[in-house]
């Protein structure tokens, strides 16, 4: 939300004509506003809302807004105040406030400084079903002819939902299992080699993929409400991400018209690359405002909606090529072996693999721990083999 806020922060305060000229604003004037990036659904809670301060277009990332008082109401009057459990991020309780179908919801955030924030009542919508998510293995031509992106590409089919006009957006969380290249045979550890006693236990892990963009859809012109085969993500064999198991976790989000514009916008924006470009001028403003100081500028969202959601698992794709790097051992890891006793004691432990002859080597530790790429060796607990 940071990085797709600052797209918009960058491109709607811009007028360009429809000629596609290159435009760079100045843009320093709209860093440090206060972003509000929230969100509630019929989905137990608990729900998390995040504040933070905008940054360089140039350089996202989130700067936490910390202190503040946030407050989830509904329109009859039940209210709970959120708890900041790290910086930024306020969380309601796992027995909280819940978002039932049909009711209204604010958002109320009190700053140290006493600025008083709100958001209009919005209805949670009647969430539209998922009929199927699927995955097809598919090849993307790149510019090199020669060098074709394989991978699967990932659809979505909705059921048919209840009323016409439906206003849509997908989020998706990716999740894999991948491998370390060598088995640990040893440790080196307090200037002593043990032998390492479970070899595996640092071999399979499981990472987490982040997946930035948001696709948007709405029924309204549809002669039936139904979407069919709509592209998702594609995932392609450029890294381990394929390499053993796959899982993609899709979240249907049913909004207003209003939510939907300007979500819709963000997806725009942040499918640009390159230059800002645009076919004419607009501006899109979140639903949070200064009750006291209408000038006040901010910048987000909070989202009311209606979620639906479907998980799909999908193991390596055959008959592709994939491209991810592979370690090997050489003679430097032999030779580096037989120097381990020099390494810095910061370095420790080490892990030492052998090769089918049982010579001992001493490799780069990315190649024997795989929790050194990101990943965890805690299997998450929805995940099937």
């Amino acid at each position: 939300m940071n990085k797709l806020i600052n797209i918009l922060l960058a491109v709607s305060m811009v007028v360009l004509g429809a000629c596609r000229e290159e435009f760079w604003p100045d843009l320093t004037k709209y860093e440090n506003l206060l972003v509000v990036d929230g969100l509630i659904t019929n989905d137990s809670g608990p729900y998390e809302v995040k504040l933070s301060f905008s940054t360089a277009v140039q350089n996202p990332d989130f700067n936490p807004f910390s202190g503040a008082q946030v407050v989830i109401m509904d329109n009859e009057g039940t209210s709970e105040t959120l708890t900041e459990t790290s910086p930024g991020i306020y969380t309601t309780a796992a027995n909280g406030i819940q978002g039932v179908i049909g009711q209204q919801y604010k958002l109320i955030v009190t700053t140290p400084g006493e600025n008083h924030y709100e958001s209009d009542f919005q209805t949670l919508m009647d969430p539209v079903g998922i009929s199927e998510v699927h995955a097809e293995v598919e090849t993307i031509q790149t510019e090199n002819d020669y060098y074709p992106l394989y991978g699967y590409q990932f659809y979505i089919d909705t059921e048919l939902a209840k009323s016409d006009t439906n206003f849509l957006m997908w989020r998706m969380y990716g999740d894999y299992k991948y491998t370390s290249d060598f088995l640990i045979k040893y440790i080196y550890d307090k200037r002593k080699l043990k032998v390492f006693p479970k070899p595996d236990s640092l071999y399979t892990c499981f990472a987490k993929d982040k997946i930035t963009n948001l696709i948007t859809m709405s029924t309204e012109e549809l002669t039936v409400p139904k979407i069919d085969r709509l592209p998702l993500n594609f995932v392609n064999t450029e890294t381990q991400k394929l390499s053993i198991r796959y899982s993609l976790l899709v979240k249907q989000l049913t909004m207003t018209k209003d939510a939907f514009t300007f979500y819709s916008v963000l997806s725009d924006l942040n499918s640009q690359e390159g230059a800002l470009y645009t076919q004419q001028p607009y501006q899109v403003n979140g639903n949070i405002y200064n009750v006291n100081d209408a000038g006040d500028a901010l910048l987000g969202y909070f989202l009311v909606a209606g979620v639906s959601e479907k998980r799909i698992f999908v193991d390596r794709p055959t008959g592709v090529d994939f491209h991810y790097g592979i370690c090997v051992l050489t003679r430097r890891d032999f030779e580096a072996y037989g120097y381990i006793r020099f390494n810095d004691p910061a370095s420790w432990p080490l892990y030492v693999t052998t090769d089918p002859d049982g010579a001992r080597a001493l490799p780069h530790q990315d190649c024997v721990d795989c929790r050194r790429k990101g990943g965890s060796i805690n299997k998450p607990d929805f995940w099937e083999d």
